[in-house]
């Protein structure tokens, strides 16, 4: 008699939430990155502007369809490589990672070329050739559930990537089927928290199926940071009303900037570079007193450089660290590379 398989996207005792890094953006770790940008890429000034306007804004990633599959043959079918192009140069004048859909797995290595995370569409959640795919392609993976999914057929399909090696797969709560045309899509709060007992993947929530609006937006937003899901997924425009695809589903730079405010990211990153520049300071001051150390072991004929004492202080250092959950191996680095440059900056001093 067989045994179930141990499936890779379920939580264990010994797993914690996965930690999911696109470039300097991380999913998982307690923050809330926000993935913005138009449904399309219709230009290289029109994604290029959306970009820059979104990174002022406070997005952690460019987002934008290149490859499009619409209801009607007749429709804006996206720019394909070219799209890729000019979000790849948008999103490196941006500071910004980016993100595209992939429909068919012909297109999955030249995205994975061009962008630094492939998404998966409500539409593919269960087309298993493409999560395949897009699971050997070793790129973070964005994977939305599908309309009328259930949440186990939903961690299924993050299965099909897991089983190919790759575990970098970050999961999109985008809205369940119903029956009321004002609401579209609902919007299904309730799936984070559940997912989130159920899988150790991150979880990130896209409102913009339940209604356009931003009226809409803004709350639907909120709640699901508030039940804690771990980033958002907004499609913002620099005009909405003349899009090539996606039309009234879409937040101009305007609303996009206040719903970032309602939100409290803007402030955030105000804190950030608060922390930062009383950082610089830090170690500007101990690197002035490492020189003075120097000058006064000179004096003095002591040896410069004690082995045993900064391994006493990076030990110390990655206890207090610990304590404050932070890894072992990032202030390993840190301290390692404040007393390299203390010892350069004591070398010049005294050659000087």
């Amino acid at each position: 008699m067989s045994s179930k398989p141990i499936l890779k996207s379920h939580r264990r005792p010994d797993v914690e939430t996965s930690i999911i890094a696109v470039g300097n953006v991380r999913f998982g770790d307690g923050s809330y990155p926000v993935i913005a940008g138009p449904i399309a890429v219709e230009s290289e000034e029109q994604i290029i502007n959306t970009a820059r306007s979104l990174a002022d804004s406070g997005a952690s990633m460019l987002r934008s369809g290149t490859y499009r599959a619409e209801n009607s043959p007749y429709t804006f079918k996206g720019l394909g490589q070219e799209g890729l192009r000019h979000l790849e140069k948008a999103g490196f004048e941006a500071g910004l990672p980016t993100v595209t859909e992939v429909i068919e797995p012909g297109h999955v290595q030249l995205a994975a070329d061009h962008t630094d995370m492939l998404e998966v569409g409500p539409d593919n959640m269960q087309n298993f050739t493409l999560l395949r795919d897009v699971g050997k392609s070793m790129k973070p993976v964005l994977l939305h559930r599908g309309p009328s999914a259930t949440i186990d057929e939903w961690l299924m399909a993050a299965e099909y990537v897991l089983a190919e090696g790759n575990n970098d797969v970050v999961l999109c709560e985008r809205g369940s089927r119903g029956f009321d045309p004002r609401t579209s899509d609902t919007i299904d709060i309730s799936a984070i928290p559940v997912v989130q007992r159920m899988s150790h993947l991150p979880v990130v929530i896209d409102p913009a199926p339940a209604n356009g609006d931003a009226d809409i937006l803004a709350p639907l937003a909120l709640a699901g940071r508030s039940v804690g899901a771990d980033g958002l997924v907004v499609a913002s425009h620099l005009d909405p009303s003349s899009s090539r695809a996606g039309n009234g589903s879409q937040l101009d730079l305007d609303e996009f900037a206040r719903l970032m405010d309602q939100l409290g990211i803007p402030s955030l990153r105000d804190e950030i570079d608060r922390v930062d520049r009383e950082l610089i300071k830090l170690v500007a001051r101990r690197l002035h007193s490492s020189v003075d150390i120097a000058r006064i072991k000179a004096v003095k004929g002591l040896e410069m450089r004690s082995p045993e004492r900064e391994a006493e202080l990076i030990e110390e250092a990655v206890e207090e660290g610990a304590a404050l959950g932070v890894d072992r191996e990032y202030i390993e680095d840190l301290m390692t590379t404040v007393l390299e440059h203390s010892r350069a900056a004591q070398r010049r001093t005294l050659e000087s």
